[in-house]
């Protein structure tokens, strides 16, 4: 008996369906996988028709062709705007702001099915641009300036407000310039000037005071030492005045005297003591005699 060799087509067919069946159990493998990367969430998509249970990070099975997985992120992200208002005093201000935001994992399959992935220019920088213009007017142009910290309060406080609604979560809020016509700048700049110039004039006063100050309570202090001084030198005469005797004063002099008699008595005329001392002899010698 002969055997049936099957022939050369008949092996590269066989051969050629093999690899197909196993090239499409890999593909309907891998096309049942998703992956869901940390900080995204998975919208799951079934026939069109978003599920209401978003998946989490990790691997997913899922039915292929029927089934589709649109990844959206839900780290905080950043958004920045550049927006032109108007003051309360009706001055033209531009201004940068940087938003951080996030979208809120629950809400995130109802965001995706009002706006796919263009919630960022659909939704998040219309309201940067309309909570700035409604809060920018309720400031002048100066406060906007000296009360940065309130004014971003307010904007946070405002862009939540629109937001949050709609799932987006506003996590911070920077207003990184403010910029205005230049005759607003000149003005500003002049203000400064003055100010400076009366802070400058108010400092000068308040020096020119306290060396007034310094030199009334030196001439004060000069004044009680000199008095003190002279009441101690009053007292010190009375006590002397008090206790002067003769022999006070004859000691006083005694201590004060040099050694050296004087030459002279002073009367009138002043008597040389040599001679009246010598008269004084001979007037002795001739009564003896």
């Amino acid at each position: 008996m002969r055997r049936n060799t099957p022939s050369p087509n008949q092996v590269s067919a066989g051969t050629v369906m093999a690899g197909a069946i196993v090239i499409l159990l890999i593909v309907g493998v891998f096309s049942s996988i998703t992956i869901v990367q940390p900080g995204e969430v998975g919208i799951v998509i079934r026939l069109g028709a978003a599920q209401e249970k978003p998946l989490g990070e990790g691997i997913h099975f899922i039915v292929p062709v029927i089934t589709q997985v649109e990844k959206l992120n839900v780290r905080v992200q950043k958004a920045p705007v550049e927006t032109e208002a108007a003051s309360q005093d009706l001055q033209v201000v531009k201004a940068t702001i940087v938003v951080n935001y996030r979208v809120e994992k629950t809400q995130a399959v109802e965001l995706y099915r009002e706006l796919g992935r263009h919630y960022l220019e659909n939704i998040i920088e219309p309201a940067i641009q309309e909570s700035f213009k409604a809060d920018a007017a309720k400031y002048t142009a100066e406060e906007l300036i000296t009360e940065r910290a309130k004014v971003s309060a307010d904007f946070l406080k405002s862009i939540s407000t629109r937001l949050e609604p709609r799932g987006v979560v506003v996590e911070a809020v920077n207003i990184t310039s403010f910029d205005f016509s230049e005759d607003f700048k000149q003005a500003i700049e002049q203000k400064v000037i003055e100010e400076q110039a009366v802070k400058k004039a108010e400092n000068e006063l308040e020096r020119i005071k306290v060396e007034a100050d310094q030199a009334e309570a030196k001439a004060k202090g000069e004044a009680a030492a000199i008095l003190e001084k002279a009441q101690a030198e009053a007292e010190a005469l009375e006590l002397k005045k008090e206790f002067a005797t003769m022999e006070l004063i004859w000691l006083t002099a005694v201590e004060k005297w040099d050694g050296i008699l004087p030459t002279h008595i002073f009367g009138a005329p002043p008597v040389p003591v040599f001679e009246s001392g010598v008269r004084s002899q001979e007037s002795g010698v001739r009564s003896q005699q």
